[in-house]
């Protein structure tokens, strides 16, 4: 259900040439990877807002 929602939002910035269930799982990995590191304490949590929003900002709007 939560890639569904991700690929019904992703979709249509996936951009030309680019298929858009492969360009929603890059952004959930992304997306997962940093929720992983900074649970596990790899990455600094004052720092979390940021990286989410980079993240959002640069991957999914063209």
């Amino acid at each position: 259900d939560a890639f569904a929602a991700l690929l019904e939002c992703l979709g249509e910035v996936a951009g030309d040439g680019v298929h858009p269930g492969l360009f929603t799982e890059v952004f959930w990995a992304a997306l997962h990877g940093v929720a992983t590191l900074t649970r596990a304490g790899r990455l600094p949590p004052e720092d979390t807002e940021a990286r989410v929003e980079l993240l959002v900002n640069r991957l999914a709007v063209l």
